[in-house]
């Protein structure tokens, strides 16, 4: 609690998107408070106009943060796809798909949210008003904060993301492979758990994700 605590204040001095900022951490409890960020969480709904290119701006700045600060915060995991495929259910055909299309790993790192999906985004009358849940925060292959976003919100979406984030070679076959891991485990969480927007929304993002492909 005391280190995501201090992550936040930390990626709160240059996030051009609010940050929770914590009022107490109590690190016997566990307990990390802070006031309730404007806004309801974009899962289920389309963005507004201009949001990639404001997560864009986000995400390079989150991902230029000292890396000798993050390690004393966040630990540093290497988004090994070997590893996601591990214990990994859906349909076969799809399956198949992302075993047969499976990355190579990744030696870039930064720090980097690793959740970033819609429902960790904010809203309010067309402003992101917030990016929160920093549990997952870890210093790692940066394709994995463009991965949930290309699954939640697609091709274009993610194609202005890129342009506003600015040079980034050779992630497009990660970010796919993480984006496809991501809508299966969020197809799997919706149907266990009854919470039905998420197996919807990852139902509807298998359609650019597995392009011309059948499915049941």
């Amino acid at each position: 609690m005391l280190r995501e605590a201090r992550l936040l204040e930390v990626v709160a001095e240059h996030a051009p998107i609010p940050v929770p900022a914590p009022r107490f951490a109590d690190a016997v409890t566990g307990v990390l408070g802070y006031r309730r960020l404007p806004g309801e969480p974009l899962l289920g709904r389309p963005p507004a106009p201009g949001a990639a290119q404001r997560l864009g701006e986000f995400l390079r700045v989150l991902h230029a943060t000292d890396l000798a600060i993050a390690a004393e915060l966040v630990p540093t995991e290497a988004a090994d796809p070997a590893e996601w495929l591990q214990d990994l259910d859906g349909p076969q055909e799809v399956v198949r798909v992302l075993h047969a299309s499976r990355p190579r790993p990744s030696p870039h790192r930064v720090l980097a949210h690793a959740d970033l999906g819609a429902e960790h985004i904010l809203e309010l009358h067309g402003a992101l008003t917030g990016i929160i849940d920093w549990s997952d925060a870890a210093i790692t292959d940066p394709a994995l904060d463009f991965a949930r976003l290309y699954r939640d919100f697609g091709r274009r979406f993610l194609d202005e993301l890129l342009q506003a984030y600015g040079p980034f070679p050779d992630a497009m076959q990660r970010i796919e492979f993480f984006a496809r891991c991501a809508a299966l485990e969020d197809l799997a969480y919706g149907s266990a758990t009854g919470r039905a927007v998420y197996a919807t929304s990852a139902e509807r993002s298998l359609a650019w994700l597995f392009p011309q492909r059948r499915y049941q």
